[in-house]
């Protein structure tokens, strides 16, 4: 894939409008259940659609060795796309705000789905710096049915990650990935063997995804296999769809660590990468 396969400019969505399906994914973590809705009924761009991070783009198994936020079952995520009158014949454009990982998650889903879906570069930010107008309000929808082909992205398990031959990338913040501080999860550390590349590094100051220089000085410059983990599961797409738009394959550790650090079984490495 190219940048322009995964990435979608205001300019570029302004001209496709007509033509495209647009979603609203906003959602912050650790903010109160449907606070991003509430922001999108104050204000959104014109006839996008919420949907919902938790509520469609996440499974709830209640078994913690599956991590925060599993893959969802295609046929509940066939459903929540259907009631929104997504039917998969055109594009999907999905925006956020910037600092959130949610548009990331929803094209890594969307994509893995069968689904063929951009992200707005630099989200609802980008659409009013450049003047343009929010309406208020539900955008009505009539029902749809949508058949789906999931399996179209990369995944692995945590044995694949135990044992990954090539490059495993952990997007926490540096401090969570040395295991000085652990917020959230069971345990602190990394999956032995793997480097930190955080997230934030992924987009710039405006939300928008840094130039292709600078995201290959991020990553190392080889051609070894990929793939990517971060807390929770929802920012790991981020380095997937940064490598993507750079045109490389990254595999998804959906677990990720809430999901590893939930298993006595599995080490923890502490500090930097030897």
């Amino acid at each position: 894939m190219a940048r322009s396969d995964v990435i979608c400019s205001v300019a570029e969505y302004s001209a496709v409008a007509a033509e495209v399906d647009l979603l609203d994914v906003r959602w912050r973590l650790g903010e109160p259940a449907g606070e991003g809705r509430q922001r999108y009924l104050g204000g959104h761009l014109p006839g996008a659609r919420f949907l919902s991070l938790e509520g469609v783009l996440t499974a709830h198994t209640g078994n913690p060795l599956d991590g925060c936020h599993p893959l969802p079952d295609p046929e509940d995520l066939a459903r929540g796309l259907g009631e929104l009158g997504i039917t998969g014949d055109r594009q999907i454009i999905v925006y956020d705000e910037p600092g959130s990982f949610a548009a990331g998650r929803a094209w890594w889903v969307l994509t893995w789905a069968g689904l063929d879906v951009r992200v707005l570069d630099g989200g609802i930010t980008a659409w009013t710096a450049a003047g343009l107008p929010l309406v208020a309000g539900e955008v009505a929808a009539e029902p749809t049915t949508i058949t789906l082909a999931p399996g179209q992205l990369p995944t692995i398990d945590a044995d694949d990650a135990a044992a990954w031959p090539g490059i495993l990338i952990d997007a926490r913040a540096a401090e969570r990935y040395r295991g000085e501080i652990e917020p959230i999860d069971p345990r602190a550390g990394h999956i032995p063997g793997a480097i930190n590349v955080p997230v934030t590094q992924l987009w710039a100051a405006d939300g928008t995804l840094p130039d292709d220089l600078t995201l290959r000085e991020l990553f190392p410059a080889d051609s070894t296999p990929m793939a990517a983990y971060c807390g929770s599961g929802v920012s790991r797409p981020r380095p997937s769809l940064a490598l993507e738009g750079a045109g490389v394959e990254a595999s998804l550790f959906g677990e990720s660590w809430s999901g590893w650090s939930n298993d006595p079984a599995r080490p923890a490495a502490l500090g930097e990468r030897p």
